[in-house]
């Protein structure tokens, strides 16, 4: 990061969840791993939008108890009907203040060895996103100082927490420079609105693609315009991942 005079830098959040399985076990129900974050600069608006939509939904008994019973409402119990109001809310009121990533792994074309310590395959998968498609795409990749990254610790192994920081911290801000630190932090998804609402996007692209629920299609073309870069990630070897997008 090469300061000057004139350059105004601000800190970044990161919010990431997962959908799906690093695995090579039921490849026909576990084809897809998918890793989604939503990036931005102003959480607090998208994080209250949220919760009005989460509100809405509640007047509903169902979901009333639903929230009752769990602490929060996981994406993979609610409809994508009924998700697109949430979405649309934040859209409307927010749609400069975010920008999406999502990544898509193939089970397919995964190796033993590669599969064998998911916490490296992890970090490794988030690392080559960050370096290739945030770096150069990311309307966020500029003048950042520093990332906070949250995660959801219920998808996380013991191990991964413990080398993420430290193996992000090397690379992005000594080995190839993208931001003056960056922070690992783990929590409980029920603690955080904006975990639930990452959980909501990352199942939504879990239905589209391993599912092929078009119930979804109208809500990944919601989100696809604020998808870094304006498509997926796909990390596979024929890179032939494709999203479901028509009936």
């Amino acid at each position: 990061m090469a300061d000057t005079k004139d350059t105004i830098y601000e800190d970044l959040s990161m919010f990431i969840d997962e959908s799906g399985s690093i695995t090579k076990t039921n490849m026909s129900f576990n084809r897809y791993f998918i890793i989604a974050i939503l990036f931005t600069r102003k959480y607090g608006r998208i994080k209250r939008y949220f919760e009005k939509g989460i509100a809405s939904l509640i007047q509903d008994e169902k979901y009333k108890e639903l929230l009752k019973n769990n602490g929060e409402i996981k994406g993979s119990k609610l409809s994508e009907t009924k998700k697109k109001p949430i979405y649309d809310r934040i859209i409307r009121n927010c749609s400069d203040d975010f920008e999406l990533g999502i990544i898509v792994l193939d089970n397919t074309y995964t190796t033993d060895a590669f599969i064998k310590n998911h916490a490296r395959t992890f970090n490794y998968i988030l690392q080559l996103y960050l370096d290739n498609m945030f770096r150069h795409c990311s309307k966020y990749s500029k003048n950042t100082r520093d990332i906070r990254i949250l995660i959801d610790e219920q998808n996380i192994s013991t191990d991964a927490k413990y080398t993420l920081d430290e193996y992000l911290e090397q690379h992005f801000t000594v080995m190839n420079p993208l931001c003056r630190t960056v922070n690992v932090k783990y929590t409980d998804s029920k603690n955080h609105s904006m975990i639930q609402l990452i959980d909501f996007i990352s199942n939504t692209f879990y239905r589209n693609l391993e599912k092929h629920d078009k119930t979804s299609i109208e809500t990944v073309k919601m989100l696809l315009p604020f998808v870094c870069g304006g498509k997926i990630f796909d990390f596979s070897t024929n890179h032939d991942t494709k999203l479901l997008l028509d009936e």
